[in-house]
């Protein structure tokens, strides 16, 4: 099935739990300077997850199935001025 990862279309099994993905998308970020960080002071990357315009609740990663055409979105935080 076909969602959309940060507007980009990506192919899914039918009933893929939302945790299979995050854990994908973790993994294509682990390398990224800030998330490195990130994840040794807080033991977390610390991503975002937005479901059809709905922020997802950490506890919630594991219980959601995704649906044909679910526009998923990540950000990571971005420290600066």
């Amino acid at each position: 099935m076909r969602i959309l990862v940060n507007g980009k279309p990506e192919e899914v099994e039918p009933g893929t739990r939302l945790r299979v993905l995050v854990d994908r998308l973790e993994a294509r970020v682990r390398d990224d300077p800030m998330i490195v960080a990130l994840i040794q002071k807080t033991g977390k990357s610390q991503l975002l997850f937005i479901l059809n315009g709905t922020v997802v609740r950490a506890e919630d990663i594991d219980r959601i199935a995704l649906r044909e055409g679910d526009d998923l979105r990540y950000v990571h935080p971005f420290f600066g001025g």
